[in-house]
């Protein structure tokens, strides 16, 4: 594929190294939110007026830090 110098390239991000543009048919679903404490988290669901739900840690026990993330029930 030949280089691409269109609108199309600045739209996608491609550098001027880059030979190709990134697909635009391609749409990720969106990840869920973390926080590093659990104060965090349940103020972020009170804020989003989420009553009934889960925290999970997504690091191992013996981390330093804390990557939790918020489960609907």
């Amino acid at each position: 594929m030949g280089k691409v110098h269109t609108k199309a390239k600045r739209r996608f991000g491609g550098g001027h190294t880059l030979g190709s543009t990134r697909l635009a048919s391609r749409k990720r679903t969106a990840r869920p939110r973390s926080f590093s404490s659990e104060e965090a988290a349940k103020k972020w669901a009170e804020a989003q007026k989420i009553k009934d739900f889960d925290l999970k840690n997504l690091r191992a026990d013996h981390a330093s830090t804390k990557k939790i993330i918020i489960i609907k029930k």
